[in-house]
């Protein structure tokens, strides 16, 4: 399987740094910009499959893959981005922060953010399901940066520490593109 992880292009909330989370925000100017360009970097990639997050800046960036590759994007419910709860829509403040948020240990659920370990769980049983499924093919999917977290953790490991420190460089950039790949692991038969 060869995945394709792309980050939605920027909006408005990107650039004020408010928390977004489950608020449908839709492209900004300069994030219907980038999804133009990023679309273009798949003109010679046979893709199979487009999934998307259901929120509108994820599906506004999916539609110009589209555009290139000729595959309808699925909404995939489980590639929303992570909720942030009552902080969705305002700005980060001393105790609402993204440290507090990204601290797996203590796993917070301040203000009705959705855990992270239960984000992890979330996208770790969507690619199980996907490898699994997808097993041949070239799939996209297009979604969030919390999201893209535990997918480069699912592909590449835990950090040793998982906080703030460890976590937020694993976060993909409005529009970026990652690419991994998943092998077939033959199992052997008792002997």
């Amino acid at each position: 399987m060869e995945l394709y992880v792309v980050r939605h292009g920027q909006t408005d909330y990107n650039v004020k740094h408010i928390f977004q989370g489950h608020a449908d925000i839709p492209l900004n100017q300069v994030g219907t910009q980038q999804a133009k360009e990023t679309a273009s970097k798949f003109q010679n990639i046979a893709v199979d499959e487009i999934l998307v997050s259901p929120l509108q800046r994820a599906i506004q960036t999916a539609s110009f893959i589209s555009d290139v590759t000729n595959v309808k994007p699925v909404i995939e419910k489980r590639l929303i981005e992570r909720s942030f709860g009552d902080m969705e829509g305002k700005p980060s403040r001393p105790d609402w922060n993204i440290q507090m948020m990204l601290d797996y240990e203590k796993n917070y659920d301040y203000e009705n953010i959705e855990p992270i370990q239960s984000l992890f769980k979330r996208i770790y049983d969507f690619l199980d399901d996907i490898t699994q499924k997808y097993k041949d093919k070239s799939v996209v999917l297009v979604t969030h940066g919390g999201v893209s977290q535990p997918i480069e953790c699912y592909f590449h490991g835990m950090p040793s520490v998982c906080d703030f420190e460890h976590l937020e460089p694993l976060t993909l950039k409005n529009c970026e593109v990652r690419k991994y790949i998943q092998r077939k692991i033959e199992k052997k038969g008792r002997q």
